[in-house]
């Protein structure tokens, strides 16, 4: 779309410094056509929405992505302030991390290999596809309109390299590194990151930041010990750093004795929620957080509708409230991977060179989360998409969708004033939409 909305084109500006002038042009344009292009979001394809096809050669696409020079890190070095100045004005910043699936096909694909694919996985039947593995760390938000649930916006992603390959390093690693970039970026605010069980371990929590911190779930037997006794006068030798040991996670639950259970309700976004708590505080994960003090939460739901979970929180006085709530955001980025797959083509861009490969998929990501933002600051007061769709009675509220759908008209009003001021008749601009519309593949 050689037309591009002012709203956005007002976003896109803010990460002009990220690149070259003719670099940023292109960039500008691809993300506003891969917004609005209506079939998949192969280069070619988003090339062709930008309405510029005809006219450039399309080698200007690619080479974005092969050859140009500019980092996704620059840009979230921009997008992550930019959203939490804009949604998150106080409070804590919540950040979250997981790892999915894009799938690909061909042996040369650059970092492509079989993975576990968890969506097509279940408990008795694991399945392996072959594509890219990436480790996203997302912002979580909960937008004015939508305070029924929370949002998950990613900001930075890292693409796993398999161990035996070059450059190969832990997906943990990955998710540490990106923690601390995002930490750093935000150094004057509380930042919390929450991951599932395969992020929570001694790479995360050891030498992070001080304005980070770490919640997430504990295996059910791990070794917990009290801090360590004061040290009598006189005695040589090191000191102890840790004391005596004490109930794991599942003994604790066994017999609450020694940690008495209290019912407390937590607010989520969905309404509250009662549930039974056991608290460990200032306790010590030796193996995972060394000699700083964590706080463990034992959660039972009441109603059964929860698994019993023990969760860790890298502060020796959180409360059981504070490490619920703090968890239940860890959902959202599942949420992100699905819209991400479904309505901007992540899995869908033809490319094979390893600089491709790293930025092109991305680009779905970083084109969710300006959606948002747009439709945060100046979508909800535009016109809203009208579908015919009698059978969603129970929708409640705005979906990523409908973002997506409002941004997607402004854009196409944006092109259509574009071809009436070129001198375009209406006869010829409806037989263009024809057109266009009849070579969507």
């Amino acid at each position: 779309m050689n037309q591009v909305s002012p709203a956005l084109s007002q976003l896109l500006d803010l990460f002009s410094g990220c690149f070259r002038q003719e670099a940023f042009q292109t960039f500008r344009l691809m993300v506003a056509a891969w917004v609005v292009c209506p079939g998949p979001r192969t280069l070619s394809e988003v090339w062709q929405a930008t309405g510029l096809a005809g006219r450039v050669h399309h080698d200007r696409a690619y080479s974005l992505f092969a050859s140009a020079r500019w980092s996704w890190d620059d840009l979230g070095r921009v997008l992550l302030p930019l959203l939490v100045a804009r949604l998150v004005p106080d409070g804590p910043v919540w950040l979250v991390v997981d790892d999915t699936l894009c799938h690909k096909r061909g042996a040369k694909v650059a970092l492509g290999g079989f993975f576990l694919d968890p969506v097509c996985s279940s408990r008795k039947r694991k399945t392996f596809r072959f594509g890219v593995n990436w480790v996203v760390l997302g912002l979580v938000v909960r937008l004015p309109f939508r305070p029924d649930r929370y949002v998950c916006l990613p900001v930075l992603w890292r693409a796993y390299r398999k161990a035996g390959t070059p450059g190969h390093r832990k997906r943990t690693e990955l998710a540490a590194e990106m923690a601390r970039l995002a930490a750093g970026w935000l150094a004057r605010r509380e930042c919390w990151l929450v991951g599932d069980s395969a992020y929570v371990n001694a790479t995360t929590l050891k030498g992070r930041p001080a304005n980070l911190g770490v919640v997430g779930p504990l295996r059910p037997d791990a070794a917990l010990y009290a801090p360590p006794p004061a040290r009598p006068p006189g005695r040589r030798g090191a000191p102890r750093k840790r004391g005596e040991r004490l109930m794991t996670p599942a003994q604790a639950f066994a017999d609450a004795s020694a940690y008495p259970a209290a019912e407390c309700e937590v607010d989520l976004p969905g309404g509250p929620k009662r549930v039974r708590t056991q608290v460990m505080a200032g306790v010590l994960w030796y193996a995972g957080a060394g000699e700083e003090r964590v706080t463990v939460v034992l959660v039972r739901d009441p109603s059964g509708g929860w698994k019993d979970a023990a969760l860790l929180v890298s502060a020796p006085s959180a409360s059981a409230e504070f490490a619920v709530a703090g968890y239940c955001r860890r959902w959202s980025i599942e949420v992100a991977f699905r819209d991400s797959k479904q309505h901007l083509g992540l899995h869908d861009a033809h490319v094979r060179r390893e600089s491709s490969v790293e930025r092109a998929h991305p680009a779905a990501w970083f084109a969710s989360s300006l959606t948002v933002l747009w439709y945060a600051q100046a979508g909800r007061d535009g016109e809203e998409v009208r579908r015919e769709r009698p059978w969603y009675a129970h929708k409640v509220g705005i979906t990523f969708a409908d973002m997506l759908g409002a941004l997607r008209l402004e854009q196409w009003r944006a092109r259509i004033r574009g071809m009436s001021q070129a001198g375009m008749g209406h006869k010829e601009i409806i037989e263009t939409l024809i057109q266009w519309n009849a070579a969507v593949r």
